[in-house]
């Protein structure tokens, strides 16, 4: 039919005419339709050989959408990821990784999400999200954990009296008005215990985040001690962050199920993760006021 005739057909199928005239019969009798209408040496294909044609139009055009699709997926190219993250991360570094793995992706479909950590575990080992980003601190049952190393970090209004110093240790924190992370977390316990010896810090004002913590300190009400990823989003926001000594781990992992395996586009995501949380972090390092 795309060719007009029988000669033409065999030369294009590299067939002898009598082999395409049986190929025609063959398929008529499958399909229990008369395709063409003969007479003597010519062939005109019926209205129903043109509605058959169509469809088999469409049926190819839905395989070669297929194999690209599964071209897609072998490349990572296609597909959904469900990400859910605890928000110190989900407002800034998730963000971040996310435009830099989609940028060469737009067949790619994101869902992030930002959760209490224990929310965050509760729903990967359900399986409803991927991946998860939370403070860990024990293993649990059902769940893979991935470190992310990052120690804590002191964020002081430009101006202040410790910025002067490279690095801060918990003895010099004496006497601030340090602004809290709620109770209940396990990042205000571990930073507790680290300045728990002290005793003497003033507690004016608390926050269940660490953005709000940040954003006090940057109205001049105090100090605050929380995790280098949001310190490092209110860079050039009327703060400074200095390095807490000693190193405290903020107890950070990226969360997987161990019951459901990890698409191709989960391990790659994750994979980059690690590989930009060293970079992204870069920046307290190399900002002029910093």
């Amino acid at each position: 039919m795309l060719t007009g005739g029988m000669t033409t057909a065999a030369d294009m199928m590299r067939i002898t005419q009598p082999a395409v005239s049986r190929l025609i019969r063959d398929l008529e009798m499958d399909v229990k339709i008369e395709l063409f209408h003969r007479k003597g040496n010519q062939i005109t294909p019926s209205a129903e050989a043109t509605a058959f044609l169509a469809e088999v139009e469409r049926s190819y055009l839905g395989m070669d959408q297929l194999r690209a699709y599964a071209s897609d997926l072998r490349q990572s190219l296609t597909g959904s990821l469900r990400i859910a993250s605890l928000p110190a991360l989900a407002l800034g570094f998730m963000p971040h990784c996310i435009a830099a793995f989609a940028g060469n992706r737009p067949k790619l479909s994101i869902l992030l999400d930002g959760l209490p950590s224990h929310l965050v575990l509760e729903r990967v080992a359900g399986g409803q999200f991927d991946l998860g980003f939370a403070e860990v601190p024990a293993d649990r049952p059902l769940l893979n954990f991935t470190p992310i190393k990052a120690q804590l970090v002191v964020v002081l209004p430009v101006g202040h009296r410790l910025a002067r110093h490279e690095k801060i240790a918990t003895g010099q924190l004496v006497g601030e008005r340090i602004i809290m992370l709620a109770r209940g977390s396990y990042l205000r316990h571990t930073i507790e215990r680290a300045l728990g010896d002290l005793g003497r810090y003033e507690r004016a004002f608390e926050s269940p985040l660490s953005a709000i913590a940040c954003a006090l300190v940057s109205q001049g009400l105090g100090i605050t001690v929380v995790d280098p990823f949001t310190a490092a989003d209110f860079l050039g926001r009327n703060v400074v962050v200095r390095p807490l000594r000693p190193d405290i781990d903020v107890g950070f992992s990226m969360v997987t199920s161990q019951n459901r395996p990890m698409s191709r586009v989960a391990v790659e995501f994750a994979a980059q993760v690690q590989l930009l949380a060293d970079k992204y972090l870069s920046v307290l390092s190399s900002d002029p006021q910093n």
